[in-house]
């Protein structure tokens, strides 16, 4: 009997620390939160900074995918006469403007 009021008095001193512990965080969570709500600049500023990285992120994933498909296109469509020639001239296309990417370059030095 003695026994069985032991377990039963831990248990319960257990269950109260485990209050204990989740009350204190939730508050220290819920004061950075408030603290966040009631400065308006660092709401401007952390979303400021997720719109730049999701937008640099959406730049970068669209052009490995585009390159990707112009990549397979050219291998699968490449030997069709009037469709190799459509991508023979998307790629002159592309070469003139890195060539004039790189004279701009040398011209910035």
């Amino acid at each position: 009997m003695i026994e069985k009021i032991k377990n039963i008095h831990a248990e319960r001193k257990e269950r109260l620390s485990e209050r204990r512990v989740a009350e204190k965080v939730g508050r220290a969570g819920m004061d950075d939160f408030v603290r966040y709500l009631h400065s308006s600049w660092r709401i401007i500023w952390s979303n400021l900074l997720a719109g730049v990285f999701r937008g640099l992120g959406f730049v970068i994933g669209a052009t490995a995918v585009l390159a990707i498909a112009v990549y397979v296109l050219v291998q699968i469509l490449g030997n069709l006469p009037w469709v190799g020639e459509y991508f023979a001239q998307i790629g002159e296309f592309v070469n003139s403007i890195q060539e004039g990417a790189e004279g701009l370059k040398s011209l910035g030095r």
